[in-house]
């Protein structure tokens, strides 16, 4: 008769134990950790990694101002979220001035931080882009048709651009016509043009002295007007961090279409390897200003409004290779 409690207070012996087991193993657990890559104060690129996740899938971005050790109270951006360790990265819009910028990484379990890293702005020029600096995939448009094919531009600020460049694959067949590139502001239409261009070879072009006002986002777009002949390949990042914003669009049907839906080629996101350089506008009370990214895959929806463009039918070709 006396055995029954002795069991009743092994077995609560046993639960506890099993309780403590199991917080234990909580706390042995992977804790997620990012890292604060770099930061140049030339195009105010911003680098950042989440080097671990544990068995969590953390938000993560960068936290930035002008003092020390900057966090989420202060003005940040948010890039995503993530169920596995990458690398990521954002271009920046600043006033002059001394600046703080660290990489973040925010879970259910709380908000951890990467290094605080210090930089100077010593100018008004910001060179947005948002590929990796790497083509692995091209596009350009067949001879006798009018096509545009480019990059948007989805910024919050104001300013003038002041140049462009672009990266173009060398093509076997490729002849001597001439390319230009217009923008286009987000209501579809035509701000300006360049002069025409020879795309190089496995090479970049670059175009200067512009002066092309802007408010919000905008497109460059390289314009092949009824070419003779084939040319090289406009280059495309697909592989980069910042791929899946899949701002590469072509002129279709009276409308602007990305160029991962184009049936007739590599249907993945990307970004065509199109750099433009503007002079930026202070804000008001001269503080840090950066540049917001639409959130999820940026939809352009204005069409081109002042120029005779009337494709019935797209006619982009895609590399015959991925490099």
């Amino acid at each position: 008769m006396n055995k029954l409690p002795f069991v009743r207070i092994l077995l609560a012996v046993i639960i506890f134990s099993c309780m403590g087991m199991t917080s234990c193993k909580k706390n042995f657990e992977r804790l997620v950790a990012v890292k604060t890559t770099s930061i140049s104060s030339v195009n105010y690129l911003a680098q950042g990694e989440v080097i671990d996740v544990g068995d969590l899938s953390p938000e993560y971005g960068f936290c930035y101002g002008s003092g020390s050790n900057p966090d989420l109270s202060g003005p940040s951006i948010k890039l995503g979220t993530t169920s596995s360790p990458r690398s990521f990265q954002t271009t920046m819009d600043l006033s002059p001035g001394t600046y703080y910028i660290r990489a973040y990484a925010k879970s259910s379990q709380g908000t951890v931080y990467g290094d605080n890293l210090k930089f100077f702005v010593s100018g008004g020029d910001v060179e947005y882009y948002w590929d990796n600096g790497v083509a692995d995939y091209g596009w350009r448009w067949n001879p006798g048709y009018d096509g545009h094919m480019g990059n948007l531009f989805p910024v919050t600020t104001s300013g003038t651009i002041k140049s462009v460049k672009m990266y173009f694959f060398t093509a076997s067949d490729a002849g001597s016509d001439l390319l230009n590139m217009i923008f286009v502001n987000q209501n579809g239409y035509v701000m300006d043009s360049t002069v025409y261009f020879m795309p190089p070879a496995n090479d970049w072009v670059t175009i200067s002295g512009l002066n092309i006002p802007f408010s919000g986002s905008f497109m460059a777009v390289v314009h092949w007007n009824r070419t003779a002949s084939p040319t090289n390949y406009l280059g495309m990042d697909q592989s980069g961090p910042n791929a899946y914003m899949d701002l590469a669009y072509e002129f279709k049907d009276g409308a602007w279409v990305k160029l991962s839906a184009n049936t007739g080629g590599n249907q993945k996101a990307g970004n065509f390897l199109i750099h433009v350089t503007a002079q930026v506008t202070k804000n008001k009370n001269g503080v840090a200003k950066l540049t917001e990214l639409l959130p999820g895959p940026a939809i352009f929806t204005g069409n081109l409004q002042n120029t005779p463009v009337k494709n019935t039918k797209s006619r982009a070709q895609a590399m015959p290779f991925t490099k």
